[in-house]
């Protein structure tokens, strides 16, 4: 059941196992979803978009001012997107919950050692779906940045006069929706810092550019009552 990135869990981890509470779920429930739809569709639609941007590029090189800086950013940000679908194919096959786990086992429910040893493999799976999408994100983020870049220095005339004021603000947009990208990125890298850090006051600082999620009730919902 398990790859080839882990060892067989010893006798005290079983045993841990066995007294443990079972495994946590993600968070929010639908994250396995999430993620197959930013390495499943975004990533691949992005990253054929920048491909075409590319080609387009080496058509109209005379009238841009910096087609090759456009060439390395829309590159970069083709290259980055390619990476998120891969990491996100792999991290799919981790993404395992328990009841799909135990269709393998009938016999699970009569065996603690097997129950153990499930409950065991299926962290060790989240744990490497969670790292594998942890690097999925950060390229899917440095891409976003790169391709917004490149599509804002692509605007920009090889002559000045040609720089009107609603292309102008068409480069402004662009640039701006990169600047709040980054700043998204940031407040993203602080919320995971330790309390009291540098970097954990970049959240409050940024949540204009990353909003919080809904917030959370206070106590659980009141259970429904039950229909005759």
């Amino acid at each position: 059941m398990m790859g080839g990135m882990s060892a067989q869990p010893t006798d005290d981890e079983i045993q841990s196992t066995n007294t443990a509470r079972g495994v946590r779920p993600p968070n929010p429930y639908g994250r396995f979803a999430a993620v197959d739809g930013l390495g499943g569709v975004a990533a691949p639609l992005l990253a054929g978009f920048a491909v075409t941007m590319v080609a387009l590029i080496v058509q109209i090189v005379d009238n841009l001012r910096w087609p090759d800086v456009s060439l390395v950013l829309l590159g970069g940000a083709a290259v980055l997107l390619l990476q998120v679908v891969q990491l996100s194919a792999r991290a799919r096959g981790y993404a395992v919950t328990p009841a799909q786990a135990r269709e393998w086992y009938p016999d699970i429910g009569r065996d603690p050692a097997r129950a153990g040893l499930v409950d065991w493999e299926l962290r060790h799976h989240l744990d490497c779906w969670r790292d594998l999408v942890r690097r999925a994100r950060w390229r899917y983020n440095v891409a976003v940045i790169l391709l917004l870049c490149g599509i804002a220095v692509m605007l920009v005339p090889k002559k000045a006069a040609e720089l009107t004021a609603v292309r102008g603000f068409a480069i402004a947009v662009i640039a701006g929706g990169a600047l709040i990208e980054i700043a998204a990125v940031l407040a993203d890298w602080g919320s995971r810092a330790p309390d009291g850090s540098t970097r954990s006051r970049l959240p409050p600082l940024l949540r204009w550019a990353a909003p919080p999620d809904p917030p959370v009730p206070p106590e659980p919902y009141p259970v429904p009552p039950e229909t005759p």
